[in-house]
């Protein structure tokens, strides 16, 4: 028979073992749900070939793809801006611009659109750094207005009002062709599941938690010298290279790029889409855009009907569920887990 001092030893250290792998599985599995999520919707072109709602599902995904960097910003580091649409609108110009005058491909005008973005993004940043609140959002508005009047008077660069409609260049990415609906759409899903599984890792990491504390309380985290301006102009910076991207795949989506297609009216929209989902929710972008882009066209509603529905719809979810949609479904699974009995595990005493 083995000594008391040796089987306490062995029982903790299978306790440590147990709760190791518990703690990695809890790391493992968002990444790998999210990877099972890229990949369902993935082989979506085959379950449903229609080209209707493939472009439906290529137009959520691009808005879910901008709307997830909006809402790290807004969900962890509790920063609002209504010039997204701005930087969405920049790198959607900076891959046309690649395209028409330098005749760059689809592959060749990402750092630019991204870098693009990413610029911007920190120096829409750099105001937050001396305004806080309503202030900052004006702020944001006006930024974003002002950039839709510079690329309407660039008309040498950007095409003015007419914008710019075609987008020469190498057509093609690993092998896919971007004039193909079904091949398109699988090349949006796979910057998707890029993006979603950075911004799980960034949420998951130590400056997601810093992020956080700093949403929390920016003074503590100052005192405790924590530098804010860095901070907030790099997630600003993470924000708009997203945003750049989205919008490069936007243009290559619609296959044209005008200043009236990313006015502040777009902002509103990827606003409604992260507070239909969830802003603290990695998911609840995506969730957003599904419902905001399908749920028109399954009703079968009118433009201007579904505005007020819209509108309708979030000044409910507002009074009802400030967390989204995800937190009705968390709190619906809570309930459904409490109403079930316990029932007694072995439990040594």
């Amino acid at each position: 028979m083995a000594p008391k001092g040796f089987s306490i030893e062995h029982s903790k250290i299978n306790a440590m073992s147990t709760l190791e792998t518990r703690i990695s599985r809890q790391n493992v599995f968002p990444y790998l749900g999210l990877i099972l999520l890229g990949f369902l919707v993935y082989m979506l072109p085959l379950i449903s070939p229609s080209g209707k709602v493939l472009s439906l599902a290529t137009t959520a995904l691009v808005f879910a793809i901008s709307s997830a960097g909006l809402g790290f910003l807004w969900g962890q580091c509790g920063q609002l801006t209504l010039a997204h649409a701005a930087i969405f609108g920049i790198g959607g110009y900076a891959a046309a611009i690649c395209a028409k005058h330098f005749a760059l491909g689809f592959l060749l005008a990402l750092p630019f659109s991204i870098g693009s973005g990413l610029v911007c993004g920190a120096m829409v940043a750099l105001p937050s750094l001396r305004t806080r609140g309503p202030y900052f959002l004006i702020l944001t508005f006006a930024i974003g207005e002002v950039i839709s009047v510079i690329e309407m008077r660039l008309e040498s660069i950007t095409g003015g009002i007419n914008g710019i409609t075609t987008l020469p260049g190498t057509q093609n990415f690993l092998g896919l062709h971007l004039s193909e609906r079904a091949d398109y759409y699988c090349i949006v899903v796979i910057f998707a599941t890029i993006v979603f599984l950075i911004l799980c890792g960034l949420m998951r990491s130590r400056w997601g938690v810093l992020l956080r504390g700093l949403r929390e309380n920016t003074d503590l985290a100052t005192s405790l010298g924590a530098n804010v301006a860095q901070h907030r102009i790099i997630v600003f910076a993470v924000t708009g290279a997203i945003a750049g991207l989205a919008g490069q795949l936007h243009v290559y989506h619609v296959k044209f790029i005008a200043p009236e297609l990313f006015t502040s009216h777009l902002s509103i929209i990827f606003l409604l889409v992260v507070l239909l989902g969830g802003k603290s929710h990695l998911l609840g972008p995506a969730l957003g855009s599904l419902v905001y882009v399908f749920l028109p066209e399954f009703i079968g509603l009118s433009p201007i009907l579904s505005q007020i529905v819209f509108g309708a719809l979030l000044i409910l979810m507002i009074l009802t569920a400030p967390g989204g949609l995800l937190s009705l479904i968390s709190r619906a699974i809570v309930w459904r887990k409490s109403k079930i009995p316990c029932k007694h595990i072995g439990i040594n005493k």
